[in-house]
């Protein structure tokens, strides 16, 4: 008997959202906006910022001849990625389709 009413509660739940999508839709979009947020807070200032800092140090030590050809590469691998990410995904995504 017990089962039957949270049969029947979990169907009643079930068509009450059906029937109101933008209720259900609704609750995606504060994580979609902190993720947006995330984002936009990784790749934008504080990114350029890191990418420039790197470059520095890449100079000083450069400068000291104490650069090392796999720490350049690393570094580079690095910012390409970072403000390349964006566009990696939409070429695996245009891919995948």
């Amino acid at each position: 008997m017990i089962k039957m009413k949270q049969r029947l509660a979990s169907v009643g739940v079930l068509l009450t959202m059906a029937t109101m999508p933008s209720m259900a839709f609704a609750a995606a979009t504060p994580i979609e906006g902190a993720l947006d947020f995330l984002l936009d807070l990784l790749t934008n200032g504080l990114a350029r910022t890191a990418a420039i800092l790197a470059i520095v140090v890449l100079g000083y030590l450069a400068w000291v001849g104490k650069l090392a050809v796999e720490m350049v590469g690393k570094f580079i691998l690095g910012i390409v990625l970072i403000f390349g990410g964006a566009a990696l995904v939409d070429l695996i995504i245009a891919a995948a389709s």
